[in-house]
């Protein structure tokens, strides 16, 4: 392992006082330096993880690319090369461009994240402002797991700083949305978008859309719902309490908190927020 990370070194002709200098550093910081002594075989996928990164600190570059370092590790060591990745990050304070199709490493990790979609960069910013103000639906889309929902809208009426949109539900009726703090679209058309965070099961004949539940995944801390409007194409994931009794062919209606939807061109060019700042939206329900 020691030859391994300094293997660049020698072949620069660095000193060997120096050479061994800088590996001792890169080990420490990576804990490797009980395994200086072994082959590479003999160590673990996250292991030599490490050691390939080891090879680049000695070099002391100004700039790190990381090309999808964790794409060949099961779930678990992906986890923890993540929190290693970012210790590595505060100890070295050196920039380092990461690549990667994990959304959730760029969140992690990323102190500023570059959305490319067909090689165009779609929006550049921290995570959260990614994940809160999607620039188009793409990025609204890509951020988040599950990810955002989409369902077609027509804008029924505008006014100084909000938006009134309907979605029609599978019995004839329609929900109505107030959207503060929104310029409307350019068309009557639109997109909603609203994550699955801020979605409200109710009963039966309750308030808001109908639908019926597809699938429920129950995953410790957090429970998922995807549900099926009838007439409409695609499903809307919720997010509900873990000990929600939900159950597969349920029949239930859900609204959503207007204060937290998003809206898209048909093109998928997000509307304008005209106020910073947290919006405040109210639901009505027409039948």
């Amino acid at each position: 392992v020691a030859e391994n990370i300094g293997f660049g070194l020698k072949l620069a002709g660095t000193r060997k006082d120096e050479l061994r200098r800088r590996v001792r550093e890169a080990a420490d910081i990576l804990q490797l330096t009980p395994l200086l002594e072994r082959k590479p075989k003999a160590l673990s996928g996250g292991q030599r993880q490490r050691v390939a990164i080891g090879r680049a600190i000695v070099r002391k570059p100004k700039v790190f690319l990381f090309d999808e370092p964790l794409s060949n590790l099961d779930a678990a060591l992906r986890a923890q090369m993540r929190l290693e990745i970012g210790r590595l990050h505060r100890t070295l304070k050196a920039t380092m461009i990461y690549v990667t199709h994990d959304q959730v490493e760029a969140m992690t990790l990323a102190d500023r994240i570059v959305v490319l979609e067909a090689g165009r960069v779609r929006q550049i910013g921290a995570p959260l402002e990614l994940y809160e103000r999607p620039a188009n639906r793409f990025v609204a889309g890509f951020i988040g797991s599950p990810k955002m929902n989409f369902l077609a809208c027509e804008v029924v009426a505008t006014d100084s700083g909000s938006v009134q949109v309907a979605v029609r539900n599978g019995a004839g009726g329609r929900v109505v949305l107030t959207l503060l703090g929104r310029a409307p679209p350019k068309a009557r058309d639109a997109i909603l978008g609203f994550r699955p965070e801020h979605v409200e099961l109710t009963a039966k004949g309750g308030q808001g859309l109908l639908a019926e539940i597809l699938e429920v995944e129950k995953l410790g801390s957090d429970t998922f719902v995807h549900l099926d409007i009838a007439g409409r194409e695609g499903s809307v994931s919720a997010r509900i309490d873990p000990h929600h009794p939900a159950r597969p062919g349920d029949h239930v209606a859900f609204t959503v908190n207007a204060a937290h939807c998003h809206l898209f061109e048909t093109d998928g060019t997000a509307c304008a927020r005209l106020m910073a700042g947290t919006t405040i939206g109210k639901l009505m329900v027409k039948l």
